[in-house]
């Protein structure tokens, strides 16, 4: 079973690791993290960022890291970029934004579909409270009452008597 120490020092070197990779990838201008496509500094955050570490267990538990980082800093390594390179990642961009103008369509389409069927239901509804109204107004009219007809009531009843 292992121990409370080793469980903490397993976890470090497996931060480290990923620091590690981070600060290699940032080097080289490679980052997979989404904010850090379109440009960065390197810095401590962003490295954090990159490595999905929090800054403060940089600080406290890493320091040798913000060394290296201090000394690219102060060396940068330019990435080497080709006109193929940079062809690949627009077509893959391409691509991407293909499959997300599709989703967007069938939204669409959906989110249409929806408020037509919306539309036609509250119609309906307004058709029947129309009608509902107009049943209840009928209902609450004054009929007249004929005199004739209460005198032949009231004999009918006499007559029985």
């Amino acid at each position: 079973m292992p121990t409370k120490h080793s469980h903490h020092k397993q976890r470090l070197r497996k931060t480290e690791t990923r620091l590690n990779d981070a600060l290699d990838r940032l080097r080289k201008g490679c980052p997979i993290h989404p904010l850090h496509k379109h440009g960065y500094t390197l810095t401590v955050a962003a490295l954090a960022r990159e490595a999905g570490v929090a800054r403060n267990a940089i600080y406290t538990n890493h320091r040798a890291i913000i060394d290296d980082l201090h000394a690219i800093i102060g060396d940068p390594v330019k990435p080497i970029t080709t006109w193929q390179d940079k062809l690949d990642e627009l077509h893959g961009l391409i691509r991407i934004m293909k499959q997300e103008q599709r989703q967007l369509i069938s939204e669409n389409a959906l989110l249409l579909q929806r408020a037509l069927a919306a539309e036609a239901a509250a119609d309906r509804h307004r058709r029947h409270n129309a009608r509902l109204i107009a049943e209840r107004d009928t209902a609450l009219r004054a009929v007249p009452i004929d005199p004739r007809h209460k005198r032949t009531a009231l004999r009918d009843d006499t007559a029985e008597n």
